[in-house]
């Protein structure tokens, strides 16, 4: 989850933890405030999707991997979260209007990986292919977003109470657990 003690940058100067702090937080959001706004008033939604996988102190020996259905609102997604495990790539949903778009987020190196986007619409190739970038281009707009708000709590003095927001949310009942 998320830790208590403020992590250091590893011996070469990394700051590995902020991936998996990144979608922890993202996971967090999408369950209680899954809206996002850019300066131009555009609005869009997040949604942590159908896969999570959860990686323990010793890497690939420790994983958990959760799929299918809703594991974001598992009782083992939580367990996994509980029991010290962090989060290394979820499947997100991310929703503007009418318009759907999923990718999966590694923690690790911020990849998207598996991108979906609708077909996109116009009458000669050139046009589709221009709409299928721009809409690429705003998926990254709308990640950069994501990351920008995060890194500004992150970084800001109300990341502690943020933070055992965060704690909070992970000890409570899934929403398995409340049903």
């Amino acid at each position: 989850m998320i830790a208590r003690t403020p992590p250091v940058a590893d011996p070469r100067g990394g700051v590995d933890f902020l991936g998996p702090e990144f979608l922890t937080w993202l996971w967090w959001r999408s369950d209680v405030a899954p809206g996002f706004e850019h300066a131009d008033g555009s609005a869009f939604f997040i949604h942590v999707d159908d896969h999570l996988e959860f990686k323990g102190e010793r890497a690939a020996a420790r994983r958990t991997v959760l799929r299918a259905g809703v594991p974001s609102a598992s009782s083992e997604a939580r367990a996994a979260l509980r029991s010290g495990k962090t989060l290394a790539a979820a499947r997100i949903l991310l929703a503007r209007d009418d318009e759907e778009v999923r990718f999966t987020l590694k923690a690790e190196d911020l990849d998207v990986a598996s991108l979906k986007l609708p077909a996109p619409e116009g009458d000669t190739p050139a046009d589709r292919e221009r709409a299928l970038l721009d809409l690429m281009g705003q998926v990254m707009d709308d990640l950069d977003l994501c990351l920008a708000s995060f890194l500004d709590v992150r970084l800001g003095s109300g990341w502690d109470a943020e933070a055992e927001r965060i704690r909070a949310w992970g000890r409570a009942p899934s929403q398995d657990e409340r049903a």
